[in-house]
């Protein structure tokens, strides 16, 4: 990459490695919580030797779902409205996360508006202030949402994927701590490191990377290139868990200066109409998307190739298509599908603006179908 201006800023205060959250008992103690997980959250962290300990007043949402809804998550800040809290922990993945954060803006004293929707609108108008706290502890390795300014919030009445976004959103801390994700089962495992990897790649194939970026998300997918066929063949494989522990962290930082791309604006369309589970709707093109960065702008891809002392953007490519297919990523998806031509018609809802403007080719329904095509078998 050409030498150019860029800039990296990032406030969250990171604490990874197994053991790290033995740290929060003592950050926490005294103060009001708002904890937001889920129920099989819950369970985790109060059984947890280090966490259930801790001393502090807690209040509990522990309903979160995937991919949280608009109309749930207002329901909860209006059974909340008027209660204080000194900071807000979020304990999960993706959607914990995604909710916790939305808590936090909604729920800050003294904001003017409470309207989620409106929050979303215009972020800008009505985030006036420092918003509460949120320490976030992650027990899966996919989104990197503990270290980025997002949230995703789903209008699920029509089928539509929201963003709240705003520097505000930033938490004040993020502990990943590998230990949290043992036990988490195949399907969950499976999803959210194809996740991890997904996005690391997404930041570079994007038109905001940067040399630092492009560091971190180097590290990130030679990390998960080397975890995932290890957790397919090994769910207790506690090295690997640390490796794709660390590859979400890092391809979350990337994605807080980036921005997602081209995968991430496809994959909506495919989990608000069918189902489909986000780590894997981001994966599926993934492959297909490679190749047509391989074919018109390998640039990035050679960068990342040659920090991981493999031959060139091909060789990359090659491995990545042998790590997919040991996982069975086509077929888990198409079970979920309909007939291709049902998928083609929703080219329309893949642009998706901040995602597939970010992707360095030019983005039309010709592209689009090409990946698609190839992404379908």
């Amino acid at each position: 990459m050409p030498s150019q201006p860029w800039s990296f800023h990032n406030p969250v205060k990171v604490q990874f490695g197994a053991q790290s959250r033995k740290g929060l008992a003592a950050t926490l103690a005294g103060q009001k919580l708002l904890v937001v997980t889920t129920a099989r959250g819950r369970a985790q962290f109060t059984d947890d030797p280090h966490l259930g300990t801790i001393q502090a007043d807690l209040t509990w949402v522990d309903s979160v779902s995937p991919n949280p809804g608009l109309t749930d998550t207002q329901r909860e800040i209006d059974r909340l409205a008027g209660q204080d809290f000194d900071a807000v922990l979020a304990f999960g993945g993706g959607s914990a996360m995604d909710a916790a954060k939305a808590l936090a803006a909604a729920l800050t004293p003294g904001l003017a508006c409470r309207d989620l929707a409106r929050l979303i609108d215009d972020p800008g108008a009505h985030l006036d202030r420092p918003l509460l706290p949120i320490h976030a502890v992650t027990t899966t390795s996919g989104t990197g949402a503990e270290v980025t300014p997002f949230a995703t919030i789903w209008d699920h009445e029509n089928r539509r994927k929201l963003s709240l976004a705003s520097p505000r959103l930033f938490p004040a801390t993020a502990v990943v701590d590998p230990e949290l994700t043992h036990g988490l089962p195949a399907a969950a495992t499976l999803g959210t490191s194809l996740d991890a990897m997904n996005q690391a790649f997404e930041s570079v194939w994007n038109r905001n990377r940067t040399p630092m970026t492009t560091l971190m998300a180097a590290r990130a997918i030679g990390l998960a290139l080397q975890a995932i066929p290890r957790l397919v063949a090994d769910l207790d494989d506690h090295p690997a868990r640390a490796q794709i522990a660390e590859a979400s962290l890092l391809a979350g930082l990337c994605i807080s200066q980036t921005r997602t791309a081209i995968c991430h604006s496809m994959s909506y369309p495919l989990t608000a109409h069918f189902g489909i589970a986000h780590g894997l709707a981001c994966a599926a093109t993934m492959s297909a998307v490679a190749h047509e960065v391989l074919e018109h702008a390998p640039d990035g891809l050679d960068e990342v190739a040659a920090l991981n002392g493999m031959a060139g953007a091909r060789a990359l490519v090659a491995h990545l298509d042998t790590v997919l297919a040991g996982t069975d990523l086509r077929a888990l998806v198409a079970a979920d599908l309909p007939e291709p031509e049902a998928i083609l018609a929703l080219r329309g809802e893949m642009f998706t603006p901040g995602r597939s403007d970010n992707f360095i080719l030019p983005v039309d329904h010709d592209m689009l179908g090409r990946v698609l095509t190839r992404a379908l078998g």
